[in-house]
């Protein structure tokens, strides 16, 4: 298995602009110092999310991609979108207000996808034939929230057969989230991770990945070889 991206990149961060994060993205940028990260991405929800909750903050994801600039440093910025899983055919949510994002991660979020958990495989087995060309890489596949409805091994195996990579989810794993054995056999079986920090505060973003990285270290020295 291969780290795709490094640790100064952090592909899952979002903020309170467009998302459910509790500072803002010029927050997040001059906290540079404290995180020493060079590249991350925004990442908002998609729109049925967003219809969901946090609806009076999807007017202003226009206002971000097409004015907003970091003034702050060198720190590259890109903006992406987090599709959801919508049931057990090859329906998913990938846009904000009819707009795709450049860059596009597969999820399934409990509340979104309300159809019956049991099928949960054969949903994301349809999503990865449908929509492979298009999704970068799944993510948080391990959350408890599937438990023993999710074959992770089959997941594993459809991502590998499309080269999608998975992803390993820090704040879940800190915040006892991330079904272990599953993570387990996604370190084991995964042909490639993306390793993020899902950060909703600038603690977490702070500190998660720092304590990913060294449980990684710690029990899959292999992969730092």
């Amino acid at each position: 298995m291969k780290i795709i991206n490094t640790i100064e990149e952090d592909y899952h961060i979002h903020c309170l602009q467009y998302s459910d994060w509790l500072s803002s993205i010029d927050d997040i940028i001059k906290f540079w110092w404290d995180i020493w990260l060079k590249k991350i991405a925004i990442t908002d929800h998609s729109q049925i999310s967003l219809d969901h909750s946090w609806i009076w903050k999807k007017t202003l994801r226009q206002l971000v991609l097409n004015r907003w600039k970091n003034v702050w440093n060198n720190m590259e910025i890109i903006f992406w979108i987090e599709w959801d899983l919508l049931n057990e055919a090859w329906d998913i949510c990938e846009n904000i207000q009819g707009r795709e994002g450049n860059f596009l991660m597969l999820s399934a979020h409990e509340k979104i996808y309300a159809w019956d958990p049991k099928n949960i495989n054969k949903a994301y087995e349809n999503a990865i034939i449908r929509h492979h060309k298009k999704i970068n890489f799944l993510w948080h596949p391990c959350m408890k929230v599937w438990w023993d409805n999710l074959d992770i091994e089959k997941l594993v195996s459809l991502a590998n057969e499309y080269e999608i990579p998975m992803e390993f989810n820090c704040s879940n794993f800190v915040n006892w989230k991330t079904d272990l054995v599953k993570l387990d056999v996604l370190l084991k079986k995964a042909n490639h991770i993306y390793v993020n920090s899902d950060a909703h505060t600038l603690s977490e973003l702070r500190d998660n990945r720092n304590i990913w990285f060294e449980f990684l270290k710690k029990n899959y020295p292999d992969l730092f070889k």
